[in-house]
């Protein structure tokens, strides 16, 4: 199966850790897809430059008169709306005079239709088996709540389900199947909701048809006029709140390159995935193939993966393996070796952990605390008495045990935990107390379990601005600390984890902070830190 992949993580060696990504993001059901033309273009459908030349072809003259306005550089939409008016005039007169829109319409779409699906094999199953990557396709498809298509055709809903037919007696299992041109108001379970968003024209001509297609320069503008209503608020959430594949996407879709945009603004730690086809090795320069992927993660916090036909088919293949099969797959493939991926969040009192959390939703994220902390964890440590603090102590060391079970248990992906479990040691008046602290961490917390390595994101500011901080959540000026204090803290939690990846809050916004975060952990080195070693080293 992963044969193809070794050259695609020769080209691209974060490859895996990306399919790690997407996979975390499949079966958290946070993965949606969005296909375009590349799709059907191996099954035959025309893309739109020859879909036009095909429709041109309807009327004597109109071809050599395209081939003239596509020189001068008109837009394929504008192209579309000069075909539809040749195409409109040369309709016959229809009686009643109230049917002729009707008609002309139903006309326009037939000849559409017929383009479209002129050169298409005549079933589905032959359209799967002579496709590269259709199977694959349906079978991830199946899996997720929602397929965003640009195209007219059904090729992919069909393929679906003739498979969910199949389903009924057993010999498959993945979602049923809902087909629309209007957003869904809400996703249902155990359904994928394949979202026509052009339109559609069913390739078996008796299926419902969509009323209107976006092929245009009249329809795209009337669709633009209308993107502040339903379709335009839905697809943004889902852009937002969900993780994006685009296979057969070429970025050529206004409306589309909006929502990247927007999420990129909204969501700075939220990155897409867009399938690049390259019809070989060699095609694209090392070069060309930077110049694509800087632009489209600058722009859209789009991360482009180049593949061929054959690759693409073994990057889905294993994207749709069970969880073992996928962890022990991956784990062969590129210099990581490895599915899970573990990142501890550190820093001192009010640098912004928890809010870096918030933004990184868009991985799988462990809080600082799996449950309710007493009301002894809020009292100044100056009040505390000794009862209190053995409540205070025996809650700590329960909450890192369970933490480090849940990281331990983690599946594949990449996990982010609200503070490491030895920032204990940054709160301890001296030696002493680190070696009853190191004695109580062997004897409660990892006597069964060792800590779970992984790497530090160290995010720190100004003890000026961390002072302030800590009056606005709340504390009082008497318990707010003092700025020596902060200072000695994150000196402190430097010297306990020697993180290599620091950031500055006050240098940076949330939202740049997440951003960059995210890149580093998608796009860097993977450096996990041994922590029981640490342990030793207060013993």
């Amino acid at each position: 199966m992963v044969s193809d992949l070794h050259a695609a993580i020769a080209r691209q060696p974060r490859l895996p850790r990306f399919l790690c990504h997407l996979y975390q993001r499949l079966r958290l059901q946070r993965l949606n897809l969005v296909t375009g033309a590349g799709i059907s273009i191996d099954a035959k459908v025309p893309g739109w430059q020859d879909l036009l030349k095909r429709l041109a072809e309807i009327q004597g003259g109109l071809p050599d008169d395209l081939a003239a306005h596509v020189a001068a550089g008109l837009q394929p939409e504008y192209l579309g709306q000069i075909i539809y008016h040749r195409f409109r005039g040369a309709c016959p007169v229809t009686e009643p005079a109230e049917l002729r829109s009707a008609t002309v319409e139903y006309e326009w779409g037939d000849a559409i239709h017929k383009a479209i699906y002129e050169k298409v094999p005549q079933t589905i199953a032959e359209v799967i088996q002579t496709h590269p990557y259709l199977a694959q396709l349906r079978d991830l498809s199946r899996k997720v709540s929602l397929v965003i298509n640009f195209n007219f055709d059904d090729l992919l809903a069909d393929a679906i389900g003739e498979q969910v037919k199949q389903s009924a007696f057993g010999s498959e299992s993945g979602n049923a199947l809902s087909v629309t041109w209007q957003p869904p108001l809400t996703d249902r379970g155990n359904l994928t909701t394949v979202y026509h968003v052009n339109g559609i024209l069913p390739r078996v001509s008796l299926k419902k048809r969509s009323p209107q297609l976006i092929f245009t320069e009249d329809s795209f503008a009337d669709a633009r006029a209308r993107s502040p209503g339903v379709s335009s608020e839905y697809l943004f959430l889902r852009f937002v709140q969900n993780t994006m594949l685009l296979i057969g996407h070429l970025l050529a879709d206004s409306s589309l390159k909006n929502y990247l945009r927007l999420n990129r603004d909204k969501s700075p730690a939220n990155h897409h995935y867009m399938i690049y086809w390259i019809k070989e090795e060699g095609v694209l320069s090392e070069a060309r193939r930077q110049d694509i992927f800087e632009a489209n993660l600058k722009l859209y916090n789009l991360v482009t993966i180049f593949l061929t036909s054959a690759e693409i088919r073994d990057f889905l293949d294993i994207l749709n393996l069970d969880e073992r099969g996928f962890s022990e797959t991956v784990e062969t493939l590129g210099k990581d070796r490895r599915s899970r991926y573990h990142y501890y969040i550190v820093g001192p009192v009010a640098s912004g952990k928890s809010t870096l959390l918030e933004h990184l939703r868009c991985f799988q994220t462990h809080e600082e605390w799996t449950r309710p902390p007493p009301r002894e964890m809020y009292m100044a440590s100056s009040k505390i008495t000794e009862d209190q603090q053995k409540i205070v102590d025996q809650f700590i060391y329960s909450e890192l045990k369970e933490k480090n079970r849940r990281m331990h248990a983690a599946t594949a992906g990449l996990h982010f935990m609200d503070r490491a479990p030895l920032d204990l040691y940054a709160f301890s008046k001296g030696d002493d107390e680190n070696k009853v602290k190191s004695h109580a961490l062997r004897d409660l917390v990892t006597r069964d379990q060792p800590l779970q390595k992984g790497e530090i994101i160290f995010i720190e500011a100004d003890s000026k601005t961390l002072v302030k901080r800590n009056m606005a959540r709340g504390r009082p000026p008497e318990e707010a600390g003092k700025q020596p204090y902060f200072d000695a803290q994150t000196m402190t939690l430097k010297m306990i984890y020697n993180p290599s990846f620091v950031l500055s809050t006050d240098e940076n916004s949330p939202g740049d902070v997440a951003r960059k975060v995210a890149r580093h952990v998608l796009f860097e080195e993977y450096e996990p830190t041994e922590l029981n070693m640490i342990i030793a080293r207060y013993e």
